[in-house]
């Protein structure tokens, strides 16, 4: 490790705050409000804009988002198809029940997307079952091999291809969340969660490797603003 990229630091004992049960629920919601805004203006949401006329390059798609949250990326992902006269079938996937309820309150006015609570260490999904899958800010919050075998069932269930973007571990991210967590950040699972994810995400050359091994052979790693990286891939 580099002076600017520190070890990585993930217990699997110490769940992120937002992953547990039992979260106070105005909390959690404005946790989750949060992330959104995050995804909507530090570029989560360009990133797949970004990446994702490439590979729906058809007229009907259907996408899988795996991590969903709040289902902020499956709302963007709906807005583009609309705008672009592209119809899409989006299921929204996460683990945990509480935030599951948030994602379907949050998608009620949007037909073309479906939530569901499935473990991405677990997925139902027939091999070549969606045209594309989608993951972001989820896979820091596994161990690496969960993080591999959940690259290889990405690989396995997209029929086209496949986005997937995260933070990138760096110490000068690690610095600024905690400061923010010390200083600005009043909600306290932001403030647990957002030091914590910066240090349990993986660096470019981690990420790369774990594709490797997960079999992902037609790939492509870039790097984009505000810490983050993408993986595109394509069968």
């Amino acid at each position: 490790m580099s002076l600017l990229v520190p070890p990585r630091r993930f217990d699997p004992a110490v769940p992120e705050m937002m992953d547990r049960r039992g979260n106070d629920p105005a909390l959690l919601r404005a946790d989750l409000r949060v992330l959104e805004a995050i995804n909507r203006y530090l570029g989560g949401h360009r990133v797949v804009r970004v990446h994702l006329p490439a590979l729906a390059n058809r007229q009907a798609v259907s996408v899988l988002d795996l991590g969903t949250g709040a289902a902020d990326v499956p709302r963007a992902v709906a807005r583009w198809a609309r705008t672009s006269g592209v119809r899409t079938q989006i299921t929204a996937v996460d683990a945990n029940p509480e935030i599951l309820q948030v994602a379907r309150e949050n998608t009620a006015d949007w037909p073309e997307i479906r939530v569901e609570e499935a473990d991405l260490r677990a997925l139902p999904y027939r091999p070549a079952s969606f045209d594309i899958v989608l993951c972001a800010l989820t896979l820091h919050h596994f161990s690496e091999a969960d993080a591999v075998a959940i690259l290889r069932r990405i690989h396995d269930i997209a029929r086209g291809g496949y986005i997937i973007n995260d933070l990138r571990r760096n110490q000068v991210a690690i610095w600024l969340s905690k400061l923010m967590a010390r200083t600005v950040i009043t909600n306290p699972i932001a403030r647990f969660d957002a030091p914590a994810s910066c240090e349990r995400a993986f660096s470019i050359a981690e990420l790369r490797a774990m594709a490797t091994r997960a079999g992902m052979t037609h790939v492509r790693i870039r790097r984009h603003r505000f810490f983050r990286m993408v993986l595109i891939g394509c069968k």
